[in-house]
């Protein structure tokens, strides 16, 4: 994704090789007030090149955009539809930004499975008073790890 005047998002795309599989590791700074509906469109270029792939493909970052908000804000649902339609599915789904009394969901993470089978994913955030942005994280453990984990390894 390229920043522009109107849209300034910060992104770096990688790929990672463990064992077998490969996976795209995306991470995304959405600049705060800026056009949803055009960061969406930005955005659909890579999702479509990455839901074609075969691979796994993880996306993550501070997106600046509220999933509390999916029911009632039109640009925040289809922004989520857009990662949906193209099986990126969310793995933060609880409060990431505390400020005084409200919270919001604008921290995110999006995995996408590749041609692996049997693979568990977990996901969530850190509890960390530093910050008003809570760390999130994900373990993906393919086949071979549960595998492992199941023979006692």
């Amino acid at each position: 994704m390229i920043s522009t005047d109107v849209n300034r998002v910060e992104n770096i795309w990688i790929e990672i090789f463990d064992n077998n599989n490969k996976y795209t590791l995306g991470a995304i700074y959405r600049h705060p007030n800026q056009n949803i509906n055009d960061f969406s469109r930005l955005l659909e270029h890579n999702l479509c090149q990455l839901a074609n792939s075969r691979h796994s493909c993880i996306i993550a970052g501070d997106l600046n955009i509220d999933l509390c908000k999916y029911s009632t804000h039109g640009p925040t649902k289809d922004y989520i539809n857009n990662l949906l339609s193209n099986n990126f599915l969310p793995h933060i789904i609880m409060p990431t930004h505390f400020v005084g009394n409200s919270s919001t969901i604008i921290d995110h993470i999006y995995y996408k499975a590749g041609n692996e089978h049997n693979t568990v994913v977990n996901s969530g955030n850190l509890w960390c008073s530093v910050t008003d942005h809570l760390p999130n994280y994900i373990i993906i453990q393919t086949d071979k790890t549960i595998k492992n984990e199941l023979l006692g390894h």
